[in-house]
């Protein structure tokens, strides 16, 4: 058989494959595409397609931001699972790994930072144990204080509040709010307090703390700071390092601390000496990217690279449990950017009534339930099941780019971008051989009732059918820029793009926020995808009920339609804006 007659056989069954995948893509039926239809909590779809559609989408995220994931908070077993059904996707789509050692998995040095059990508080002859008599809360590392005990009275009173000559160099025993994060704002009369011990009803471990230790990244941030100061270097320990040990204890605690009761005590009563003995454990907490390259077609031009990344972990389990639809109806009136909405004002009477109103529609169609699962079922859900979509697409359809994609699922970008720093700063591919980054993160509203932000001038910006947000897109390169603009033009339904959260100086720094942040230090160009904010940002309602399926298809075809003409162009994408001084710099929109 002649090579030209295999080359018909090839080309013959691969235009089978396109035809096969067109028409199970038009036999597709999901919720997500049934108009009228209420979506489900939970649910099971059937096997993917070629083609990039809203039932494989739907199919998908409600495995990835399902409660049995239990938010994906990196450093945590949950996190794990969820790289390990990623890594079973990409494996059974045929894309080549490119993690460590042949793998898929590329593993990053996480440690949890944990106050140890031996911790110890000794005073009047007693010793009082962690966990169970107090809690150091603001432990970063070992410590020992001795000093004597004086009474403060209540945090945040003014008029009756320790001068500063009476705090210095003392452990001062507060009352006031019931959680250790409510000292951070103690004032400067305390801060040369050697401690600050918080009476608290509750003893209570808080969330473990988990450490990148990323040599590079570290050694380069000092250097640039050595280089940009004229100085030796930046100081150790970052700021506060030396102020006061934050610590909740018991009443019977604080009481032999003081010598008297907290109830008895006036302020500046001095109790005895005491010691407080802090030991911090580190222990390594698995932790790492997935990442997988469909190749190129051409034998020179497949040794360059577009990387299509997202970050594939959330923020995990809630402290506290909530009634999910409450929660609900309250941000979308009174927080409609969800955790962005940090100067929210209480809802007045009128709101309140709508609050109700929306709950009680909310329970005609879901039953009422408690929740503690911050499902991230956007953020970023929907870009971890987008890049999975485009990749089958490319790995399965007839369409096969010049250059080589990587697909990389980050983890750790709600801890400071962790996935992208390792990568990009230990990559798996020589790092001049990225000519451009397109990242997905938060692809799955954009609805005209979401918020997705304001402008630099405070107004609210919403969705729409034809609602996206860029980022990024021409600050190293105007080609690019003009490129997405291009492609977008030549859809069946264009996008109307909003640069209003790219604008210099915006407060909330959304350029330096989100994976790309840390291909642009290197001078990658990048372009950040985003449908923006919701009231469902960083809460237990970012579930996959709520995904606007349809839309977040489009712009993933789009994402698709890009990375194949970024793949094809006979030049590098042209890099025509000043780079970074230092990829260690301070990121600044």
């Amino acid at each position: 058989m002649t090579n030209r007659s295999l080359l018909r056989i090839a080309l013959a069954a691969s235009l089978a494959l396109v035809a096969t995948s067109q028409m199970l893509s038009a036999q597709q039926s999901c919720p997500a595409t049934t108009p009228g239809a209420a979506m489900p909590l939970t649910y099971q779809g059937g096997p993917t397609v070629t083609a990039i559609t809203a039932c494989d989408l739907m199919t998908r995220l409600y495995i990835y931001a399902a409660d049995s994931l239990r938010g994906r908070e990196a450093g945590t077993p949950d996190a794990m699972h969820a790289t390990t059904w990623v890594e079973r996707e990409v494996r059974r789509l045929g894309l080549r790994a490119a993690g460590d050692n042949g793998t898929y998995f590329q593993n990053m040095p996480v440690s949890a930072r944990v106050v140890s059990s031996t911790s110890t508080i000794v005073s009047g002859g007693k010793t009082f144990r962690t966990d169970v008599d107090f809690y150091p809360g603001g432990a970063t590392a070992d410590r020992r204080i001795a000093a004597d005990a004086v009474f403060g009275g209540t945090l945040g009173d003014t008029v009756n509040a320790l001068s500063a000559e009476d705090a210095r160099g003392k452990i001062v025993v507060v009352t006031g709010p019931a959680n250790v994060r409510g000292v951070r704002g103690f004032g400067a009369a305390l801060a040369g307090a050697q401690a600050i011990a918080l009476v608290s009803p509750t003893i209570s471990r808080p969330r473990l703390r988990y450490v990148l230790n990323d040599t590079v990244q570290n050694e380069g941030r000092v250097a640039y700071a050595a280089a940009a100061n004229g100085a030796a270097g930046a100081g150790r320990g970052g700021p506060g390092a030396g102020g006061p040990l934050i610590l909740a204890v018991s009443s019977a605690t604080a009481a032999t601390m003081l010598g008297e009761p907290v109830g008895d005590a006036k302020l500046g009563d001095k109790g005895g000496s005491t010691t407080i003995d802090v030991k911090v454990e580190f222990s390594a907490q698995p932790t790492r990217n997935v990442v997988a390259i469909v190749d190129g077609s051409d034998p020179k031009l497949k040794n360059e690279y577009i990387v299509i990344g997202a970050h594939s972990d959330h923020i995990g389990v809630a402290n506290a449990v909530a009634e999910h639809d409450s929660i609900k109806a309250y941000n979308i009136v009174a927080r409609v950017e969800g955790a962005d909405s940090r100067s929210a004002t209480p809802p007045t009477p009128e709101q309140w009534t709508r609050i109700n109103m929306i709950k009680d529609s909310l329970r005609r169609v879901y039953p009422a339930r408690l929740d503690s699962i911050s499902n991230g079922a956007d953020d970023d859900g929907s870009g971890s099941v987008s890049i999975l979509e485009i990749a089958e697409a490319f790995a399965k359809g007839s369409a096969k780019p010049k250059r080589s994609l990587i697909f990389i699922w980050q983890m750790g970008e709600e801890k400071g971008l962790w996935g992208s720093e390792w990568f990009t700063n230990h990559p798996t591919v020589p790092r001049d051989s990225i000519i451009a980054d397109l990242n997905l993160d938060m692809v799955g509203r954009g609805a005209a009732t979401d918020v997705t932000g304001k402008n630099k001038d405070g107004q609210e910006l919403f969705g729409a059918e034809n609602y996206l947000q860029l980022v990024g897109s021409r600050r190293l390169s105007t080609e690019l820029g003009d490129i997405v603009e291009q492609v977008n033009a030549t859809e069946k339904m264009p996008f109307k793009f909003d640069y209003s959260m790219d604008a210099n100086g915006h407060p909330q720094n959304i350029y330096c926020r989100s994976d790309h942040a840390n291909y642009a230090r290197y001078g990658i160009p990048v372009v950040f995808f985003t449908t923006g904010g919701h009231a469902d940002y960083h809460q237990v309602t970012d579930e996959p009920q709520y995904i606007q399926y349809g839309h977040m298809a489009r712009v993933d075809q789009l994402v698709y339609d890009i990375a194949l003409k970024l793949g094809n162009l006979d030049h590098r994408v042209v890099v025509d804006k000043p780079k970074p001084d230092s990829p260690f710099a301070r990121c600044q929109q």
